[in-house]
């Protein structure tokens, strides 16, 4: 019995040590941050979302000035030896006529718009008319061409200055063009009763516009020469 005594206090002290040997202490200080890791691979783009709705329309914007948005404009063309009229008048003047259709040419465009033709020689030089030419086969004379207006069409009037001889005709390749630029002026007349029309905000005469060069004209229309 004594024996057993013994051997259970022995048993009672190795586990008190035991106990006393497996607790655990206070936690320590926590350590410095390790280095960042490298950067890893992009991952591949994902799918495009859907389209958001549009958004309010803005304000509408201040009413701009009377511009030339109706200007119209034919193509070069040549001249018909056939289109041009027989000889006519008397003395002192003996003419022929070229008609021209214009559809453009309407009764307000005659009354407030303006007109410009052109004419193109052989070589290549561009005269607004009225122009005179120089005839200087023979005897030297004055060729007056210039143009009348009419509903629908304008009218080419070609003919000798102080002779009574049949002035002939303008030929191909020699060509014509017109440009008919609409009246956007109140009452489209100056105080002198010389016609006006308003482009890009500034008001032009019928005088300030033909004594243009015809690219100046083209380049303020902006149209093609």
């Amino acid at each position: 019995m004594r024996k057993f005594r013994l051997l259970s206090l022995l048993l009672l002290a190795i586990a008190f040590i035991a106990v006393q040997c497996t607790k655990e202490g206070p936690e320590g200080p926590a350590g410095a941050t390790g280095p960042q890791g490298p950067v890893g691979a992009t991952g591949a783009t994902g799918a495009a979302g859907p389209t958001g709705p549009a958004g309010p329309a803005g304000p509408t914007g201040p009413t701009g000035p009377a511009g030339t948005a109706n200007v119209i404009y034919s193509p070069w063309t040549n001249f018909a030896a056939a289109s041009w009229s027989a000889p006519s008048g008397g003395n002192p003047i003996n003419e022929r006529n070229y008609n021209i259709a214009a559809p453009g040419v309407t009764a307000t465009m005659i009354d407030r718009g303006l007109v410009v033709t052109y004419v193109k020689t052989p070589a290549g030089n561009t005269y607004s008319l009225p122009v005179i030419f120089f005839y200087n086969a023979g005897p030297a004379v004055q060729q007056y061409l210039d143009s009348r207006l009419f509903v629908g069409q304008i009218q080419l009037r070609f003919f000798n200055v102080s002779s009574i001889t049949d002035p002939g005709t303008i030929d191909a390749p020699a060509q014509y063009r017109y440009i008919l630029i609409p009246g956007g002026v109140a009452g489209g007349r100056s105080a002198n009763g010389e016609k006006e029309v308003e482009i890009r905000g500034q008001i032009y005469t019928e005088t300030e516009l033909k004594s243009m060069s015809y690219q100046q004209l083209c380049s303020l229309l902006n149209i093609q020469p």
